[in-house]
């Protein structure tokens, strides 16, 4: 499989041999040898494909203020039409919006590769010149402001690698996403898009994946606020939240994500030490909210410890259990897991039936574990080296499930008391 990376300064004659060898083909003089030396000693970005040390794609760019033109584009014709052009620019993209890039051109022949992997990463044609554009959704100045914050741009693609959690993504999908990506529509028949939400439920049940997709669903930039970095050197974490909420309100569009909420909004009356913090909450989540293009999304595995002011309605708007994967969420992740295995077959109703409780990150796990011991066979030789059921229920009967049955009970009970969806 190949991967992708920034060139090297080792790279350049590999690069050169492939654009050579694409040159020998329809695109012709369309790739210029020289050009690409010069724009990379003139400091050009460029991003390779390389399947160990050879170098199977590179696309490379330059750029002026906050512009930037891809000049090469090349594919080794062994590794068209298998994402190896999407999966550069992707790369080539994240690069050149922390240089300040927004806008993105491209200019390609008919005969060219790349047309297609410029198409998937939804750059513009201009038809007649076939010239690619794209505006990043998020302004250079404030790519500076998510960057400090340690912040992301996440790939739509996030919400689809969810696999399972048919229900849970029905209510994020219909109460979260479809309100904010469409509040014209929202507020014509008087649903008013949220603002802040949590989410509770056991560990290791995908709170964090919900969240990150929701940011790529709506394109989005995602920042997460880990209360251990909130803290800083002063321990003052209330004024830490304080200036990380003013910096991020900036923004004209962001989820802000915090994960263990319950460690710095815990009931008052039993952790005197975080009133000041709560009450910062209580203040930040007026401002927060008084504008739009923007979500809080708050995460706890104890939601019973929160203190119940913070709840209210009117302060989060939605309260969405997360909680250990239903029968059916687990027959798409034992799919998934077994899609990764080559050869790898299973009865997956006997997968779902045992392992009862597994989070996402039990069954690959327990994937894992089935695929290590193929391995080990293929390593001493044998024939039969692909994954067997049998490997698949050893490695289910090894694993742990990470939610026990007592914490299963708790959750049903919790998401009946707190649920507001």
């Amino acid at each position: 499989m190949y991967q992708v990376r920034e060139m090297g300064p080792g790279d350049i004659g590999a690069c050169v041999r492939l654009l050579e060898e694409c040159r020998g083909g329809a695109e012709g003089r369309a790739l210029d040898v020289a050009q690409f030396v010069s724009d990379t000693n003139a400091g050009a970005l460029t991003v390779v494909a390389h399947v160990g040390r050879d170098v199977v794609g590179v696309v490379s760019a330059r750029t002026m203020d906050t512009e930037a033109w891809i000049r090469t584009v090349a594919i080794s014709p062994a590794w068209r039409h298998q994402a190896v052009g999407s999966t550069m620019l992707r790369l080539l993209e994240d690069l050149l919006l922390h240089r300040g890039a927004r806008k993105l051109s491209a200019i390609l022949t008919p005969f060219q590769a790349g047309q297609t992997a410029l198409e998937k990463r939804e750059f513009v044609a201009t038809h007649g010149l076939v010239l690619f554009e794209k505006v990043e959704p998020v302004e250079p100045s404030q790519m500076r402001v998510i960057d400090s914050w340690g912040g992301e741009l996440v790939d739509a693609a996030a919400w689809d690698a969810v696999a399972g959690m048919a229900a849970e993504k029905r209510i994020i999908d219909s109460r979260i996403v479809a309100p904010l990506a469409d509040p014209d529509t929202a507020r014509r028949v008087g649903v008013n898009p949220p603002a802040a939400v949590m989410l509770f439920g056991p560990p290791g049940t995908g709170k964090t994946t919900f969240a990150k997709a929701v940011a790529g669903r709506l394109g989005w930039p995602f920042v997460e606020l880990l209360p251990s970095k909130l803290a800083g050197p002063s321990d003052n974490l209330a004024a830490e939240l304080r200036a990380a909420m003013e910096a991020l309100t900036t923004l004209d569009e962001v989820v802000v994500f915090i994960d263990e909420f319950d460690e710095i909004a815990t009931r008052r009356e039993t952790s005197p030490s975080t009133r000041a913090v709560v009450n910062e909450v209580l203040k930040s989540l007026p401002i927060f909210r008084a504008r739009p293009g923007r979500l809080l999304v708050c995460a706890t595995n104890f939601v019973t410890t929160i203190d119940p002011a913070v709840l209210r309605p009117g302060r989060f708007d939605l309260l969405i259990p997360i909680g250990p994967p239903d029968p059916e969420a687990r027959r798409a992740l034992w799919e998934a897991a077994l899609a990764r295995l080559p050869g790898a077959s299973a009865d997956l109703g006997d997968l779902v039936r045992a392992s009862e409780r597994f989070t996402p990150g039990d069954v690959e796990l327990a994937a894992q574990r089935a695929a290590a011991a193929a391995f080990e066979r293929a390593r001493a030789g044998h024939s039969e080296a692909r994954v067997s059921e049998d490997d698949l229920h050893a490695a289910i009967g090894r694993t742990r499930a990470s939610i026990t049955r007592e914490v299963a009970e708790q959750f049903a009970g919790e998401a009946a008391e707190f649920a507001r969806d």
